[in-house]
């Protein structure tokens, strides 16, 4: 049996891959979890290189037999996951007329808050005295920004969940934290950007993305103390927050109006095929 077991869905790229590379020099044995398995191994063997003490289990957080299976193999290393991260998630970037289907319209929701929710339900048994949780949201689970309806419902729901499971756990003497990212350098971001319209990237003009591993450093910094929750790795986020919180409503949606992207009318396709 190991030592420190951290587990990281979504842990193929991006922040939660950054996450273990940080955790594995403090000592704890990595399990990534993600979907697709060559880009599992090719983290795998990336961290073995650097020492990291690490392995992989192939499973879709939005699938319930997967996860079950996962937390299976989880007990044959480990009867305690001492830092559990949901990092896995997914971005669609459309207005809501645009997408054509309803399953398509619930992709964000599936992977990016019941997968979240889902795999809490698992692998919270495996949680004990001591144990620390991350989830990852996002700035747009603070804001709604257009052109990201579904994933800012996702990630305001990871906020929400997040703040009513820190309850629970706290009597069990686990803490929970939920981190609010904005852009960070990662292949997601770059797809996203990359799925973005016209309008988008004409008002919003280039997005500054900062690495992974320098925002994953600050949120795993601030993963101590019991009362802690939020945690707000950017200057920028901090400041919409504030404004988020503090200022009336129709003064805070004036500002915010200006500062998120608005899309022209010709954008929208209405029909009557719904």
């Amino acid at each position: 049996m190991v030592e420190k077991l951290a587990v990281i869905t979504g842990g193929s790229s991006g922040i939660g891959l950054a996450m273990a590379r940080i955790l594995g020099r403090q000592g704890y044995n990595v399990v990534l979890i993600a979907r697709g398995e060559d880009r599992l191994k090719q983290a795998v063997q990336s961290l073995n290189r650097e020492y990291v003490n690490a392995m992989y289990i192939v499973a879709d957080v939005t699938k319930a037999e997967d996860l079950k299976k996962a937390k299976e193999k989880i007990l044959k290393i480990s009867q305690k996951i001492d830092f559990l991260i949901l990092s896995a998630g997914i971005v669609t970037v459309k207005l809501l007329e645009e997408y054509s289907t309803v399953e398509e319209l619930r992709s964000d929701i599936d992977v990016d808050l019941m997968g979240v929710v889902q795999s809490a339900y698992y692998f919270s048994q495996l949680l004990g005295r001591g144990s620390r949780v991350l989830l990852i949201s996002s700035a747009l689970g603070m804001f709604g920004m257009a052109g990201y309806t579904t994933y800012s419902a996702a990630k305001a729901g990871v906020l929400n969940f997040g703040d009513a499971w820190r309850r629970e756990l706290l009597p069990r003497g686990i803490y929970l934290y939920v981190a609010t990212p904005a852009d960070v350098d990662t292949p997601q971001l770059r797809g996203e950007i990359a799925s973005q319209p016209e309008w988008m990237r004409t008002q919003s003009g280039p997005r500054k993305a900062q690495s992974a591993e320098k925002i994953a450093s600050r949120i795993l910094r601030k993963c101590r103390g019991r009362y802690r929750f939020l945690i707000v790795p950017t200057f920028d986020v901090g400041f919409l927050l504030f404004v988020n919180k503090f200022l009336p409503m129709p003064l805070r949606n004036f500002l915010i109006d200006r500062v998120f992207p608005l899309p022209p009318m010709d954008a929208f396709n209405m029909s009557d095929s719904i």
